[in-house]
């Protein structure tokens, strides 16, 4: 599940640190893989009616991106010059994650690697960062990079619902973990993995039952991988709390989750795990797409 053969790497060419091409030159170490670096660009100067007409307005913007394509060659050569297959491409895209999608749809890549920043908690809430719209709407496996360099033997918790009460399909539990331990198998890392719930009170089940039902769940998980039993934490918390508190006492490099397509408005209300955690943990998030994932945005859906 994770043999690459395609990565598309997002650069925002107005930042000097390039985090997701450092991380994507730690995996071409390990794989053999062809990079496509794409840059997503928009300038409300640029739009009709602003401040030029109509005719100015594509010159104008052919020489923007030719500027941003410029930087994308320009961060590409070091990555030719080590011999791996590189091509680059700066497009027009407002939304910038539409665009991205598009060429997600379009390319086919098995990984889109981005840079994640933390956000305001309003943006949390309204889904109005890019990050937060491609983890709704990317349909390929989505790495978000931190700030934070993987160590020499990177640490990788992989999150799973095993009971499936976060709405998660049958199937992308024991996807997650198979991709946390091809992974480690490749940076020759260590794999712990981790389920948090709450019971909610007063809901009848009592806790030395819930903590029975949950951990049968969870061996039945992994009856097909073998973890030593040092390395399973099933942690009776919300996950928005247990998941950043294990990832900060494990100084864990990576973590897997999966993340599920949900309407706008009900994201508004209930959000998914990978949403709860992302501004609160230090290490990269690899988000993990369920078989079958279909983009949630249905004009770009038509046109693929």
């Amino acid at each position: 599940m994770f043999n690459l053969e395609k990565v598309l790497v997002v650069i925002d060419t107005d930042h000097e640190k390039q985090l997701a091409l450092e991380r994507v030159l730690q995996l071409a170490k390990i794989s053999d893989f062809e990079i496509r670096l794409i840059s997503c660009d928009y300038s409300r100067y640029l739009v009709e009616g602003y401040y030029f007409d109509g005719v100015q307005i594509p010159k104008l913007r052919r020489g923007y991106l030719n500027e941003r394509l410029e930087a994308l060659d320009a961060l590409a050569k070091p990555l030719i010059d080590k011999g791996l297959s590189v091509q680059t491409e700066a497009m027009w895209g407002h939304p910038p994650f539409e665009a991205i999608v598009a060429d997600v749809i379009s390319w086919q890549p098995d990984l889109v690697i981005h840079s994640a920043r933390r956000h305001s908690k309003i943006s949390r809430i309204f889904l109005s960062n890019e990050d937060w719209q491609l983890v709704r709407t990317c349909p390929a496996s989505l790495l978000l990079v931190k700030e934070r360099p993987w160590s020499a033997e990177p640490v990788i918790i992989a999150a799973v619902d095993p009971k499936h009460s976060r709405g998660k399909p049958l199937g992308l539990d024991h996807k997650i973990l198979s991709v946390a331990h091809e992974l480690r198998d490749k940076v020759a890392g260590l794999v712990y993995i981790m389920h948090s719930y709450s019971e909610i009170p007063l809901s009848g089940t009592y806790p030395e039952q819930a903590s029975a039902e949950h951990k049968a769940a969870m061996d039945e998980l992994l009856m097909d991988f073998q973890i030593p039993e040092e390395r399973v934490c099933i942690i009776d918390e919300s996950v928005e709390f247990a998941l950043p508190e294990l990832e900060m006492d494990l100084q864990a490099d990576l973590v897997v989750m999966g993340a599920i397509s949900r309407s706008r408005i009900k994201d508004v209300f209930i959000g998914n795990t990978a949403e709860k955690v992302l501004d609160y943990i230090e290490s990269d998030v690899l988000i993990v797409k369920p078989d079958g994932f279909v983009c949630p945005i249905k004009s770009l859906v038509s046109q693929s």
